[in-house]
């Protein structure tokens, strides 16, 4: 599973829009789009932290450097 995928299935999972995900990251609705769909595959460290908080679980778990 790819970051994005992982960003995707965790927002889902959640019940979030990606417009809650996006505030709550203090980014766009589009970026948040763009991890997801994979058209942006470097996210800045801030940014991953701050959408693992968002997202209720870790940065590694996002990048998939371990599963819980």
């Amino acid at each position: 599973m790819t970051k994005g995928q992982r960003i995707r299935a965790r927002r889902r999972e959640l019940g979030l829009t990606l417009e809650a995900v996006a505030i709550a990251s203090k980014t766009s609705k589009q970026t948040i789009q763009r991890y997801e769909n994979g058209v942006i595959e470097n996210i800045p460290d801030a940014r991953l932290e701050a959408m693992a908080r968002a997202l209720g679980t870790t940065p590694a778990y996002l990048m998939g450097w371990e599963e819980t």
